[in-house]
C-alpha cells in the first residue's frame, strides 16, 4: 500500500504545507475536515487531524476534538488523530506540554483519547512535527483489508472437569493429569491411586513425595487412603490390609449406574 496523493489544509503552518512526502503529488487547499487527506492506491482515503500536545489539550477542553473526529469519521473509516509530540507527565500525574506542567491529569487526557477511539478514530503519535511526514507515509502503507487473520501464539484449550479436579491437587500439573487419566481413565481412580503409598503401579514423575502432598491436601491420616469401591477393588484392599496390617481405608463410593 502507498499514498498516491496528499491534500494539506491551507490553514496548516508553513512547515507542514511545505512537506514533499517523497515526491508524492501534494496539493494545499481548504479541507472540509481534518488537516491532511491521503489518497491511497487501494482506493481508500485517510483523513488525519494533526495535534501538537498543547492544541490537543485545548481541543479537549472546548470540545473541538470530538466534533472534528465525528466529521472525519463521517467522511472516512480510516480517520486518525496524530499527536506530534510526547504526552509527558510529572511525578504527580499532570501533563507536561511545551516544557510546562499543566493542570491536566494524564488519566483525564487518556480518557478523552479513549473516547475518540471508541468513536472509530485511531490515535497515533510521532515525536514532533518534523516526524509527521514519515508518520503519514507509514499510515498509508498499512494493510487495510476488511478482515485481519491473526494466528494466536498458542492454541487455547479449556480444561475438562476431570483435568480441573486433578490439577487442583499439589504437584499435579496438566501433563501429570493427562498421564493419570490416560492410565486410569477417570479422576476418581486416579485420585484413589494417588493416596496409596508404595503401590506396585508406577507413573513416571509421580512418586511417594507427590502422593504425600496429595494425601496431606485431602486431609488423610497415615492409616487412611481412598479407593473406588467395587468387588475387585474391595478384594485388593483386603489383601493390602492383611499385607500391611493397616486399619480400614476411607472408601469413596461411586455413583450407582
Amino acid at each position: 500500500m502507498t499514498a498516491t496523493g496528499i491534500f494539506i489544509d491551507s490553514r496548516e503552518p508553513s512547515n507542514i504545507t511545505s512537506l514533499k512526502f517523497g515526491g508524492i503529488p501534494v496539493a494545499v487547499t481548504m479541507l472540509d475536515c481534518g488537516d491532511l487527506w491521503a489518497s491511497c492506491d487501494d482506493g481508500q482515503m485517510l483523513i488525519i487531524e494533526r495535534k501538537t500536545p498543547g492544541d490537543l489539550l485545548g481541543s479537549i477542553k472546548d470540545g473541538r476534538l470530538f466534533q472534528q473526529c465525528a466529521a472525519m469519521h463521517e467522511r472516512s473509516k480510516w480517520a486518525y488523530v496524530c499527536v506530534t509530540g510526547t504526552l509527558a507527565h510529572s511525578l504527580d500525574g499532570h501533563i507536561v506540554a511545551e516544557n510546562r506542567t499543566t493542570g491536566w491529569r494524564l488519566d483525564d487526557v487518556w480518557g478523552a483519547l479513549l473516547s475518540v477511539q471508541e468513536m472509530g478514530v485511531a490515535v497515533v503519535t510521532c515525536q514532533s512535527d518534523s516526524h509527521y511526514e514519515d508518520a503519514i507515509i507509514r499510515l498509508a502503507r498499512r494493510e487495510r483489508g476488511e478482515t485481519k487473520v491473526i494466528q494466536p501464539r498458542t492454541q487455547a484449550r479449556i480444561l475438562t472437569a476431570q483435568e480441573q479436579v486433578l490439577t487442583s491437587l499439589p504437584g499435579i500439573g496438566l501433563e501429570r493429569a493427562g498421564a493419570l487419566l490416560g492410565r486410569f481413565g477417570d479422576a476418581s481412580h486416579a485420585i484413589a491411586w494417588l493416596t496409596w503409598l508404595n503401590s506396585l503401579e508406577e507413573i513416571s514423575g509421580i512418586g511417594d513425595r507427590t502422593k504425600e502432598g496429595v494425601r496431606k491436601a485431602l486431609g488423610l491420616k497415615s492409616t487412611e487412603w481412598l479407593t473406588v469401591f467395587y468387588p475387585e477393588a474391595a478384594e485388593y484392599a483386603a489383601k493390602e490390609l492383611i499385607k500391611q496390617e493397616e486399619v480400614a481405608p476411607v472408601l469413596a463410593m461411586p455413583a450407582q449406574n
